[in-house]
């Protein structure tokens, strides 16, 4: 299946009048939300999972938000979509959705590949020496 991407640059695609029915982007879309829901919720199990004020916690924690609030207004617009509701389910919004995703998304990207590491080997060496130190009080 090839993604046709120059409907994004189309007015009429963009602010509508959307037909009654559901496009095949707006499927595409609707699964998509339900799949940012579900990363989003794998994404906490894996924080909740992780060890107490662990970078990990914090990642998990980021990307849980990133992926279930995105993915939540989604679906919302899913449903303004199917309802045909004017203006909030315009492909517009969507795309905006989409595009704060992404921005939200290169923020943690960021904090994974500038911030992550260095937290995780100062948090493991904490660790250690917490362990060490309630070792000695047994």
């Amino acid at each position: 299946m090839m993604f046709d991407f120059t409907k994004l640059w189309d007015k009429l695609y963009l602010f509508g009048p959307n037909p009654l029915e559901m496009s095949r982007s707006d499927w595409g879309l609707l699964w998509l939300a339900g799949g940012f829901v579900l990363i989003g919720i794998g994404a906490k199990i894996l924080a909740v999972s992780a060890a107490t004020n662990s970078p990990r916690k914090v990642l998990g924690n980021r990307f849980f938000h990133l992926f279930a609030t995105v993915g939540f207004f989604l679906l919302l617009w899913a449903g303004a979509r199917f309802e045909n509701i004017p203006w909030i389910s315009t492909h517009l919004t969507a795309l905006l959705l989409l595009i704060l995703w992404l921005v939200w998304f290169s923020f943690i990207a960021k904090y994974f590949f500038f911030g992550f590491r260095s937290q995780t080997k100062q948090w493991e060496e904490e660790e250690r020496k917490r362990k060490y130190l309630n070792l000695g009080k047994k």
